[in-house]
């Protein structure tokens, strides 16, 4: 993934950058709240990552636009609110949240990983994944992860090993571990079936019924356990359900937005279509909510753009409800098989010896009931070597990244002998000043060794805390041997003024000019507005 352009602005001012190499970029300026940190942001968040601009930017007033290319396919990006457009190929596509952009993303752009968060898969937010590449300069915490509350520090080992590749092999369990406790609690069952069989041959061979055999069999404990289960089970069917009913209302109110944009793509032989209070022949498509966009309709071409995401976009909520349809069947089937599970009483005694005429029926069901536990077993037994190999590949590959931090921390810092030991230092002892610079810039580099990502390195303020010369120009070479593209920002002292125009391999960006605390401006304004009015977007 490589950086082309970003802007960002609204109707009346807006601010473009489009200066940016493939290899090293420096953005640099003399005094801070020149702008830096903002461009930096706007590249993140309107891929979908949590909003966490300078307190005293407005963010909401405008709109957010990036290029890039991947995979040797150019992308634009717009973001407006929790409202995006995206145009590749000439095919332009809107979403009106970020689940939606982001499962855009995960099936066009590139996949991103998925972890076990609940006891279920799920499709990493950008909020984690971008935490393998970028380094804000707010908020650092060496002990977690940035922003840290639905997401955690394990939640972001699990996604990086999610590319271990050669480390994971084919060591993932097809079973979870809740699937794995199922498992073993049917062959409980199971067993205990078995064990009645027996006491009920048993009982055949007795010309006396035992005390035993004419009590009632009943353990309390199962039973509510079975209980609590269901429980568990049907409120999991509850809330799939409604997730279920917002997608098909969702879809249902698509396909009549549809058929009106539809409606305006008939010939229309005798006149025209114009708007009832201006006269205009321009008609505008406004997507819902406040911070949102407004595309021109009044061409066949912007109308036909519209439909066809429009169509995917029902065609992608229909696929997500079979989905949930499908999980909702397999939860009913459970609830089916416990319900099934009923106590032994004296009448279920009474029930299996009139279904019974011989001994060796009773035999062949305890056969069959063998063969029931053993297959069980064996899968419990296959998911659990396999979760024992996943989690030893786990820990390899962990040792791996955090052997390749050692590295990369003993060419930036020569003098010091102390080295890591985890990707994230124990709570309570957080790193600080250039050692958290350092900390940082080995991780990422060792993350994107390992993992090869195809992202490029961000770090704002990559020189925080005064990080040496020495350790400054270690680290750039470090950077321009990964061959990929690095966006890094820092300010200046009075005498470093033109250092890195000297360099070579350094793609200068000087941002000394800007007036403070104002990036934005009325000069790029009209080339911003027609960057969006490519895609069709009115900016009111």
């Amino acid at each position: 993934m490589k950086i082309i352009r970003v802007g960002l602005g609204n109707a009346d001012e807006a601010f473009i950058e489009s200066r940016f190499s493939d290899g090293v970029n420096i953005i640099f300026s003399d005094e801070n709240n020149k702008g830096k940190t903002i461009v930096v942001q706007s590249m993140l968040y309107t891929i979908g990552n949590k909003p966490i601009f300078p307190s005293s930017f407005s963010y909401k007033e405008y709109y957010y636009y990036l290029e890039f290319e991947e995979n040797n396919k150019v992308y634009i990006v717009v973001r407006r609110g929790d409202s995006y457009t995206v145009s590749c190929s000439g095919n332009i596509r809107f979403f009106e949240d970020t689940a939606e952009f982001k499962r855009f993303w995960n099936n066009n752009v590139f996949s991103l990983p998925q972890i076990s968060l609940n006891g279920s898969k799920r499709t990493v937010d950008m909020e984690l994944y971008a935490q393998m590449f970028f380094v804000g300069q707010d908020g650092k915490d060496t002990s977690t992860i940035f922003n840290s509350g639905f997401y955690h520090k394990d939640n972001f080992k699990d996604m990086i090993f999610s590319y271990a590749g050669e480390y994971a092999g084919e060591t993932e369990s097809t079973l979870s571990e809740d699937e794995i406790t199922r498992l073993k609690k049917q062959v409980e069952e199971l067993e205990a079936k078995r064990k009645e069989q027996l006491a009920i041959s048993e009982f055949y061979r007795t010309s006396t019924p035992a005390k035993e055999y004419l009590s009632r069999i009943q353990d309390k404990v199962a039973f509510q356990n079975r209980i609590c289960e269901m429980e568990e089970i049907t409120g999991k069917i509850s809330g799939l359900r409604k997730m279920r009913n917002r997608l098909a209302t969702k879809r249902s109110l698509w396909r009549g937005t549809l058929n009106e944009l539809r409606s305006l793509n008939r010939n229309i032989e005798v006149g025209e279509l114009r708007c009832m209070d201006c006269d205009s022949t321009h008609i505008v498509y406004k997507g819902k909510g406040k911070s949102t966009y407004s595309f021109d309709v009044s061409t066949s071409e912007m109308r036909f753009q519209i439909i066809a995401s429009i169509e995917e976009r029902i065609s992608a909520y229909t696929e997500e409800i079979e989905k949930y349809d499908s999980e909702i069947s397999s939860l009913q089937q459970r609830i089916e098989e416990i319900m099934q599970d009923e106590d032994i009483t004296i009448e279920n005694i009474v029930a299996y010896k009139n279904d019974f005429s011989s001994i060796a029926e009773i035999e062949e069901k305890v056969q069959k009931l063998d063969e029931e536990i053993d297959e069980k077993k064996q899968r419990v037994k296959v998911g659990k070597k396999q979760t024992e190999d996943y989690k030893k590949a786990q820990q390899d590959f962990y040792e791996a990244i955090v052997e390749g931090m050692n590295q990369v921390k003993g060419e930036i810092d020569i003098e010091s002998k102390q080295l890591y030991d985890d990707l994230f230092t124990k709570r309570g002892s957080v790193v600080s000043g250039s050692e958290e610079t350092v900390y940082y810039i080995a991780r990422l580099i060792s993350i994107a060794k390992l993992t090869k990502h195809s992202c490029p390195i961000i770090i704002d303020s990559f020189r925080a805390e005064d990080l040496s010369t020495e350790k400054e120009e270690r680290v750039l070479m470090l950077l321009s041997k990964l061959k990929r593209q690095c966006i890094l920002t820092t300010t200046l002292k009075a005498e470093e003024k033109g250092k890195y125009e000297k360099m070579i391999g350094i793609n200068a960006i000087d941002y000394t000019g800007h007036q403070s605390n104002k990036i934005l401006g009325n000069e790029e304004l009209p080339a911003f507005i027609k960057l969006l009015s490519g895609l069709g977007i009115i900016l009111l």
